[in-house]
């Protein structure tokens, strides 16, 4: 059950956004999002090979959880 919200490209965008809204720009957050690239590449060696059905969807949860970082980080410049 859990590894389907995982596999989600949504949840790790979910993730990307709290933390850059949250933090902002600060030595933690870029630490938080290495550790996230990490774990996603764990999930990645988790999951073995990808299929040509569920490549796209596999691998983009990495450029997800990026662009909705910069995206909290944004939202936060401009509530700060």
């Amino acid at each position: 059950m859990i590894n389907r919200y995982i596999y989600s490209p949504f949840t790790w965008a979910s993730a990307g956004f709290i933390v850059g809204l949250a933090l902002g720009v600060s030595t933690i957050s870029v630490w938080i999002l290495a550790i996230g690239f990490f774990v996603f590449l764990i999930w990645l060696n988790y999951l073995g090979p990808a299929n040509d059905d569920n490549e796209g969807w596999r691998f983009s949860g990495a450029p997800a959880f990026m662009m909705s970082w910069i995206l909290g980080i944004l939202l936060n410049s401009l509530i700060n």
